[in-house]
This record gives C-alpha cells, structure tokens and sequence, in this order.
C-alpha cells in the first residue's frame, strides 16, 4: 500500500511553556498550579528568578528556533512539512496550536516532547493535553506520539558530546577525577510508583556511558516543588555536601532530563547549585544545553524519520 503524503503531515514540538515578562509570571504559575492558590509570596519568589535570567524565560524562543531549524533540517526529504510548537502552561498553548494546524489541513502529526524520559507527570500531561483538545474540538487531525527518546543512539552520542565538551573545562590532570551529578526534575513519589520515569533515566545514563567509558557518577533530582508530599531524591545540594565530604575536589553537572534552557538551568542550577558547590569548595561546571545545536537537531530528525516511517509517511 503506498504511503500517505507528507503534504498533509506535519511535526508538533511540545514543551513546557514558561514567562515572557515579569507581568506573566502570575498568570503562568496559575497554569502550572492547576487551579490551586497562587500565593503572593510564590509570585514574589518566582519573579526574583525571573530578574536574574532575563526577566522571562527563554524556553518559548529557544523552542522556536528548535522548530525552524527541525523544519530545514526535515524539508530535505518531506518537502514543505512544517514543525509547529506547542506549550502546556503558556502561548502558544497545545490547544491553540492544534486548532491552527487543523486549519492549515493537517490530517496528522507527530508530536514529540522535548523531555526525553518519559513519566506520566511529563510526556503523560502532554499526551493528555493534546488528547483533551481533540476531544474538545472535533478535527480530522490524528496525532501519533513519540513517547519516549531517552535512548535513542543520535541523542546518546549527542549527549555524549556534550559531556566530553564539559570534561574538556577541567585541566586534563584533574579530568580524571571529576565526579558527574546527572540531574534530572524530582518528581513526588506518588506519581513514579509503576512509571518509567526512574528506569528510562538510568537507561539513558547507561547508554551514554558505554560511549564516554566508565566514569565516576550519581543520578540526583533538583528543582522539587513544596508541600507535604515526598519526593524523589537524593537531591542535588546533598550530593553536592556529601562528594565535599568525601575530598571531592571537580563536579560536572549534566541536566540529563532537560534539553533546552530555561530556569531550571540558568537559576537552580547556574545561580543556586554553583554557589552551593563553591561554598563547599567544589570546582563546579555543567554541561550546555542542547537548545538548537546541529548535534541536538541532527538528533531530533532522526528520531521523527523513524516515526514517520513506522506512521506510513513516505518522504
């Protein structure tokens, strides 16, 4: 049976959203609350960050270029397929980019999130996002999902480039003894119990040290929320405390559940953890993010060319 034409098939970038300016910096934590009180204190504490990165986040302009380079990158073999974006807690939102792809006469899509591992907090709310849109307003659009990328061979060899890129900082002499932290988002416990979330991560870990060599490393979880509820750890500022006490001397943190920069990079990590680190007397340096580096797109179009050949899109 031959394949059905790209002209009507197009790519749907999902990410998480994020501020463009102080003033939206309520209404986004709104969305990302869920209907829950958003405290003037939380306001207040969220916009501080905010200052010491810009005064926005930079996911929403980062995520566009992902799109227009994905875009050339892809027209060598799919002709006019276009790459559209999509946030969950701010514009443009999922919902908005469905109803705009539907009116160009898109028939299907495949939507990847740009979250490697996959959890039922992360690629699940985008996958339900997406679902209740459709559902809401009825469309002839089919999303097919890329649910999870964590150890696809292009983004491991990407990863592992970036890693050896950080290593590259230390003086040669002390490169063998640096420690690698790779953090990820914390999740609560509750939400990872019978999730992938967890193994998907140590799987990518494994994968890209069979590329790298065997390096001394910890998986730790930065940038949880408050409340009552546990937590997974251990955390970033305690691994930091315990390598400290162990002599540690050099630390390279890799964000191997982010790809692109945002404030979980520039401010938890860049402003929060690395003074930590230098306040224990730690050599502190993490990786780049991907954002749109050749490697990262490179990767990125391998990883929808075997989606769209297992969909039935012929090129």
């Amino acid at each position: 049976m031959a394949g059905k034409k790209a002209d009507a098939t197009a790519v749907l970038l999902l990410a998480f959203g994020g501020p463009e300016s102080l003033d939206s910096v309520e209404p986004f934590l709104r969305s990302v609350l869920s209907g829950k009180p958003v405290t003037e204190e939380q306001v207040q504490k969220a916009k501080e960050k905010y200052k010491m990165i810009g005064e926005k986040s930079p996911l929403l302009d980062i995520t566009k270029q992902q799109a227009y380079s994905l875009q050339k990158k892809l027209s060598g073999a799919y002709g006019d397929l276009r790459v559209y974006i999509g946030m969950r807690h701010w514009h443009p939102y999922i919902k908005d980019t469905l109803q705009e792809m539907s009116g160009d006469g898109i028939n299907k899509a495949v939507a990847v999130s740009m979250a490697p591992q996959n959890s039922k907090a992360s690629t699940g709310g985008y996958i339900k996002a997406v679902t209740e849109a459709l559902e809401e307003t009825p469309t002839a659009l089919e999303v097919d999902f890329v649910e999870t990328w964590h150890n696809n061979l292009y983004f491991l060899e990407a990863l592992a480039g970036k890693i050896e890129q950080g290593l590259s900082r230390f003086s040669v002499q002390k490169r063998q003894d640096v420690h690698i932290i790779f953090s990820a988002h914390s999740l609560p416990l509750r939400l990872v119990e019978n999730d992938p979330y967890v193994d998907q991560l140590n799987e990518t870990i494994s994968g890209v040290l069979d590329l790298i060599g065997p390096r001394d490393y910890t998986l730790a979880y930065q940038s949880k929320g408050g409340g009552s509820v546990e937590w997974l750890g251990p955390d970033v500022d305690s691994v930091l405390e315990k390598l400290a006490k162990k002599g540690k001397k050099h630390v390279l943190l890799v964000p191997v559940g982010f790809v692109t920069d945002h404030v979980e990079t520039l401010y938890d990590i860049d402003v929060v953890y690395k003074k930590k680190a230098e306040s224990l007397g730690l050599d502190f340096k993490r990786t780049e993010s991907f954002n749109d580096s050749p490697e990262f797109i490179e990767a990125l179009s391998r990883i929808i060319y075997e989606k769209l050949e297992k969909s039935g899109v012929s090129a």
